[in-house]
């Protein structure tokens, strides 16, 4: 008689015990293959998530590796970025600590204007750093009545497009942010705390601003985590316009009878466009620090004029951003 209970040999008793052991070894058999089943699936899933680094994969983490590493090389290879408020005849000692003479570049930081919000309320500004959404690309001014619209970004070609992602400002200012319960109010004031930090001069708290869609943001307590599930991670931007410091000649307006005033100094800045930059010293003291100074009064194009008797912005001061290189 065989022994195997799937099997039988003619002339074999169908016995109870052969049926009994029968539906045993069909139970125990499919439980060991759902077992297996199981088995393989898990190991699928587990192969799967070899391949990724705390939910990322391969490319990316590459990717996160490369972006952080070079957030950081510029710094560690002699190279500074400074953002100072310069006033006539006074001199500024910016320390370095490069050990050498850097190459030293400036740059005016130029005003544009934005609509700031603080809270509930709104205001037109003229500021030098400004945090806004994708969704903010042109502003309804903030001024009762006026239809006037802002254009942070301009799409038809006409102006240079100024934006760097908020994302890249956290790396290059070591910032973290991992951690998705944090708040992205705390994090924007934790931004602001750090671009103003030494060697940086602190700026008015009228010469930077949020965006309406950064203060309700903000204002609403977001997380880091709830900004990044529903898109708009990506979409947060940091704006500030550079222009180039390379000292121009004054232009001669012409005056009544069609001659060149020799002496521009006494036409009225009013009535001058303006002209970039203002005349700007640099000097090497030693190995570790260099001294900045604005030789004459900072002047600004017409539009940046007082208007009805009130002031845009600070005309005592030239900002300006150094770029040094070693």
């Amino acid at each position: 008689m065989s022994t195997d209970p799937y099997k039988v040999s003619p002339g074999d008793l169908i016995t109870a015990k052969l049926f009994n052991g029968l539906q045993d070894k069909i139970n125990h058999d499919t439980d060991e293959q759902i077992k297996k089943a199981i088995d393989g699936i898990t190991n699928v899933q587990k192969a799967g998530d070899a391949e990724k680094f705390g939910g990322k994969s391969p490319d990316e983490v590459e990717k996160t590796i490369i972006d952080q590493v070079l957030a950081k090389l510029a710094k560690k290879t002699g190279y500074r970025l400074v953002f100072k408020r310069l006033q006539e005849k006074e001199w500024d000692t910016v320390a370095h600590d490069l050990g050498a003479f850097p190459l030293v570049d400036a740059y005016q930081l130029d005003y544009f204007e934005v609509v700031s919000a603080d809270g509930e309320d709104k205001e037109n500004k003229f500021v030098n750093f400004y945090l806004y959404h994708s969704t903010e690309t042109e502003l309804r001014s903030a001024v009762t009545g006026e239809k006037r619209k802002l254009f942070i970004e301009k799409s038809d070609g006409s102006e240079f497009v100024f934006k760097i992602p908020f994302e890249q400002m956290l790396k290059w200012f070591e910032i973290p942010y991992s951690n998705s319960s944090q708040s992205i109010g705390d994090l924007v004031a934790e931004f602001w705390q750090n671009l103003f930090k030494k060697p940086n001069d602190k700026f008015d708290v009228d010469q930077y601003a949020n965006s309406p869609w950064f203060e309700k943001c903000c204002g609403d307590n977001r997380s880091i985590g709830i900004l990044k599930q529903r898109d708009d991670w990506d979409e947060l931007w940091f704006q500030m316009r550079a222009r180039k410091t390379i000292n121009f000649p004054y232009p001669l307006p012409v005056v009544q009878g069609g001659a060149a005033n020799p002496l521009p100094q006494l036409v009225p800045l009013v009535e001058w466009s303006a002209v970039f930059p203002n005349n700007l010293e640099v000097v090497h003291l030693d190995f570790n620090n260099i001294g900045v100074r604005l030789l004459k009064a900072p002047f600004y194009a017409n539009s940046l004029q007082p208007v009805n008797g009130e002031e845009k912005i600070n005309r005592t001061e030239l900002k300006v951003m150094l770029l040094l290189k070693v």
